[in-house]
């Protein structure tokens, strides 16, 4: 049967927002079980990533013979952005949700979007934090630019939304696939201009920064957030054509196979 993608989208939305009581206790759920027996629980989401950027601010600040000015900013400006979109890539929320899939009716998106949400939300305080302190820092702001910030973090949410559909429905039929993705994951830090300025890369680095997909969304928060102007609009446009095309992409092969997941599982 031919699928319309943009009708199976529509009643997606339509479904999900009927069964938001599911969607919420699983965002609980997975909240809560990511850091059970855990004293510190979800301040964990929190502080993996800045205890990132202490470790790279100390080595890049020190190897480093011009040090970029504000590095602070400059790092944790780009940093988060790298660290939710790798955790959406690793594709397990189909596989780890299996006795659901199998055992409940319900809409079946939920348990990737529940997944995506639940690391969505350390970002989001993140932001409002980092935002709070440039403000006490005095640092210069441009606030027609941090408009844009909410803006770029729901496009972000949509992005990895459609990254996931893709990557969790083939880790269903390919097993390995979630571990060539976390393998390949861990090099995106070194791709991606989260410690080093875009006009840094030379050579083979600076094709790969180029086509790297995560490159532009760190780009458009370190135009807002570190150099203090709107994102330039060749990012944006960018960052739009990559959300629509993954959500679009990844939709289309998430419901074409969603019917075979629970044989397969």
């Amino acid at each position: 049967m031919k699928l319309n993608i943009f009708s199976r989208i529509a009643k997606s939305f339509k479904d999900v927002w009927e069964n938001r009581i599911i969607l919420l206790a699983m965002i609980r759920r997975n909240t809560a079980g990511r850091y059970k027996n855990s004293y510190l629980g979800f301040a964990w989401h929190l502080l993996t990533p800045i205890l990132m950027i202490i470790v790279f601010y100390i080595t890049f600040t020190s190897i480093r013979p011009h040090p970029i000015p504000d590095f602070w900013i400059f790092l944790s400006s780009g940093v988060f952005p790298v660290s939710f979109l790798s955790a959406s890539l690793r594709g397990r929320s189909i596989v780890s949700n299996a006795n659901y899939i199998t055992k409940m009716k319900f809409p079946r998106e939920i348990a990737v979007i529940a997944s995506v949400i639940t690391d969505f939300l350390p970002v989001l305080f993140a932001y409002n934090l980092i935002v709070i302190v440039i403000l006490l820092a005095g640092q210069p702001v441009n606030w027609y630019g941090m408009v844009m910030i909410p803006v770029m973090l729901a496009m972000m949410l949509i992005f990895c939304i459609g990254c996931s559909f893709l990557v969790s429905t083939v880790t269903v039929f390919v097993k390995d696939v979630g571990y060539f993705m976390a393998a390949i994951m861990r090099l995106v830090y070194w791709v991606t201009p989260t410690f080093f300025m875009l006009s840094d890369a030379t050579g083979l680095l600076k094709d790969v920064v180029t086509y790297n997909p995560f490159t532009y969304f760190v780009e458009v928060f370190h135009d807002i957030l570190y150099f203090g102007v709107f994102p330039h609009t060749e990012y944006i446009i960018i960052c739009s054509i990559l959300t629509a095309s993954f959500f679009l992409v990844g939709s289309w092969v998430f419901f074409r196979y969603e019917k075979r997941f629970p044989e397969v599982l």
